[in-house]
């Protein structure tokens, strides 16, 4: 039901131009088809996470290395000993990905200057990482009125110039429409 309400709300307001919907070749969606899934790519070292929350009401899709954020959700990785939190439980399918772009061709390795000339301006950058090392740029965009408003945002991980990771969210927000 979560599902067929947020498709509602998509569809009725025009995406913005940097929206995309497709993460490392899979979907950026929840359904029947589209369930949760932790994928290893053992050739390239790259982790992909699709995690559901709340019916479908959050989702997040993200593509790293990082394999802090893979045990951080749950997820069990072989031969490596968390410093902060348990190794997770759920099992990683170990499979070639078929890609470390998105649906609008941003790669794994692209600079800020590439992608900013495919998706525009970023509505905020950030940093993070312990030391503050890493350099994020996020869209986001709000669509829905009142209790049924939809938070989506798209975030570019940047290291010495170079993009290392990618996440899309979705997350129901208490936030006005803006």
């Amino acid at each position: 039901m979560v599902s067929i309400v947020l498709s509602a709300l998509l569809l009725s307001h025009k995406a913005p131009k940097w929206f995309d919907t497709t993460l490392a070749g899979y979907a950026f969606k929840y359904d029947e088809k589209h369930s949760m899934a932790g994928v290893h790519d053992p050739k390239t070292g790259f982790y992909l996470m699709r995690n559901v929350e709340c019916d479908g009401g959050v989702l997040i899709l993200t593509l790293t290395r990082d394999r802090n954020i893979v045990t951080g959700n749950g997820y069990k990785v072989l031969g490596f000993v968390p410093k902060t939190h348990d190794n997770g439980s759920l099992q990683l399918t170990e499979k070639p990905l078929p890609s470390l772009a998105t649906g609008h061709g941003i790669r794994i390795g692209d600079s800020p200057a590439k992608i900013r000339a495919k998706l525009g301006a970023p509505t905020k950058i950030g940093r993070s990482g312990a030391r503050k090392q890493w350099t994020d740029w996020h869209y986001v965009w709000r669509t829905g009125e009142h209790d049924e408003t939809l938070k989506y945002e798209q975030r570019y991980t940047f290291k010495a110039g170079k993009l290392i990771e990618v996440e899309f969210s979705r997350v129901m927000d208490d936030l006005p429409n803006q």
